[in-house]
């Protein structure tokens, strides 16, 4: 089905704006020498598709003044009438059985009589998320008479979806206008067909296209960390472990922070590291992976796509993390961060960093729990990226410590990980992730993970496996009840959000008597967890991943 483009709807509403000749919705008649003038009538259609058209979809148009609705007939095609409308509008399909919920756009200002078209398919789903920088949910469910879209707006926007998606690995470039251009839903040719491949792309890849356009909308500001963000969430996925995803990832040893690129086909469950590729085997639960390497490397896989790999035990044991190879502008990084440090001179140390485009602003260092002070020292330091995709923070002063290299991943809901490997004297290894305020789970919420340990005496312990269910709430505390019936209690969002705190003996044992157990600190990180505990002499770091379907 061929529409008029959206190009001719602007030439005629900028002539009825300037007060050029009235369309058939306009009529004029005087009464005592005054003249009236019926409200003009904006109609806009489309095709709502997604490859096959959305037949029977509901169809919801709501502009700057007026609305109206319709329903799609069996070739997707729709056609909206408003007497008085004024643009811009936002449309918003949903399919017979609610499954499918897509938006589309109709840019420009001001009232006129004019045919303008709109489809409604994912490429202009993501479009406005795109233009919005949020869901097009919300972004549809906030918008009112002050909203502008601009039709200069919705252009950019398009190019630059058009690039990230490019460089993701789908390319709509054929396709010209997204929201006027033409289709025929169902002939898998043309706009047609770049919709299947989107399609195709996406369920290879074991994500939704909500997710892609949460990715899209949280991408927003920096091309090349977007479309390496996309580039992520469009990779092929294990279909078993859709987190785990084909492509490079860095694999970065928690002991010392070297790091290297290794391959994984998540398909073929095969690893290329060091000149050599090995094989994955799948373990009773998805998630689970072993090679066939000496020392059989175990690789449990969190939901975000980081990976724990653990490889024999003891002092000659080895634990390192991984993530999908990404290359992150600084500029990206922005707001409150927490930071660990697991090893190393600085073991132990955490706090806060904020960044306003990769410069440090402001901090604050702890020592342990309660031993926390805001940095006065300034300048403070910044970002600098580095031709490995990677950045270093660069001291801006003369008194700080802990400068760092480190490597950064975004996941779908633009939640930034550095693993940072510290650059002075005796190194170390941490982390720096967003400060968010963690949801407190509900009463009853069960949650069945891997976990093992690095102790500075004696090593890497096994993995091991344990569950756990909340079985009390008081405000920001929880208690939680594990697989053998001890409990402890951990405070959420303390001692800043998106921590959890355990502190020492808050804990019970399997007969629910009051036992000792050490002060901990957690740093959530999407499906893993890394925890650090204890003193000087009994330092340790335990790394816990969530089995899918646990929170």
């Amino acid at each position: 089905m061929k529409l008029k483009p959206i190009a001719i709807s602007f030439a005629a509403l900028s002539l009825a704006a300037c007060g050029g000749g009235g369309g058939s919705g306009d009529s004029a008649s005087t009464s005592g020498g005054t003249a009236t003038q019926t409200p003009a009538a904006q109609t806009v259609g489309g095709v709502v598709a997604t490859g096959l058209p959305l037949s029977g979809a509901a169809v919801n148009m709501t502009c700057a003044s007026g609305s109206g609705a319709a329903t799609t007939a069996t070739d997707g095609s729709y056609s909206v009438t408003i007497k008085g409308g004024s643009l811009p509008c936002v449309l918003t399909a949903t399919s017979s059985d609610s499954k499918v919920v897509l938006h589309s756009l109709v840019p420009g200002s001001g009232s006129g009589s004019s045919n303008a078209t709109a489809h409604i398919t994912p490429l202009t789903e993501l479009l406005v998320a795109q233009l919005s920088g949020q869901d097009p949910v919300q972004f549809a469910s906030a918008f009112g008479p002050t909203t502008a879209v601009s039709a200069t707006a919705v252009s950019s926007a398009q190019s630059a979806l058009v690039s990230v998606l490019k460089n993701a690995g789908v390319d709509p470039s054929s396709v010209g206008d997204f929201i006027g251009g033409t289709i025929t839903a169902g002939s898998h040719q043309g706009y047609d067909a770049i919709l299947d491949t989107l399609q195709s792309t996406i369920t290879s890849a074991g994500t939704s296209l909500g997710e892609l356009s949460t990715a899209v909308a949280n991408s927003t500001g920096s091309t090349t960390a977007a479309a390496s963000t996309l580039a992520t969430i469009l990779a092929p996925a294990n279909p078993d472990c859709t987190a785990l995803k084909s492509g490079d990832h860095r694999l970065i040893k928690l002991s010392d922070g070297s790091a290297k690129l290794v391959t994984v086909d998540a398909t073929k469950l095969t690893v290329a590291m060091s000149g050599t590729t090995y094989q994955l085997t799948k373990g009773a639960t998805s998630c689970d992976f072993t090679l066939n390497d000496t020392g059989s490397t175990r690789l449990l896989v969190a939901k975000s796509g980081l990976a724990a790999w653990t490889n024999g035990t003891g002092t000659t044991g080895t634990v390192s993390l991984s993530m999908p190879a990404q290359t992150l502008d600084p500029s990206v990084i922005n707001g409150a961060y927490n930071y660990a440090i697991f090893n190393g001179p600085s073991q132990n140390q955490f706090g806060t960093h904020h960044y306003s485009n990769g410069v440090t602003s402001a901090a604050t260092n702890c020592t342990g729990y309660s031993s926390c002070a805001v940095d006065t020292v300034t300048p403070y330091g910044h970002l600098v990226a580095t031709s490995d995709g990677g950045a270093n923070w660069v001291d801006d002063g003369s008194q700080h410590s802990n400068g760092f290299h480190a490597f950064g991943f975004r996941n779908a809901q633009g939640k930034v990980l550095w693993i940072a490997t510290v650059l002075d004297a005796g190194g170390g290894v941490g982390v720096f992730v967003p400060q968010t305020t963690l949801p407190l789970p509900a009463v009853g919420t069960t949650s069945a993970f891997w976990q093992s340990y690095v102790y500075n005496s004696t090593g890497l312990s096994a993995v091991t496996e344990d569950s756990h269910t909340i079985t009390a709430q008081n405000g920001t505390n929880v208690t939680r009840t594990f697989a053998d019936q001890h409990t402890d209690v951990l405070s959420f969002n303390d001692p800043f959000d998106g921590m959890r705190h355990r502190a020492a003996n808050a804990c019970t044992t399997t007969a629910g008597a009051a036992t000792t157990c050490k002060s901990v600190l957690q740093l959530p990180l999407g499906g893993m967890t890394l925890a650090w505990f204890g003193s000087a002499s009994t330092y340790a770091v335990s790394i816990s991943v969530n089995k899918p379907g646990s929170m």
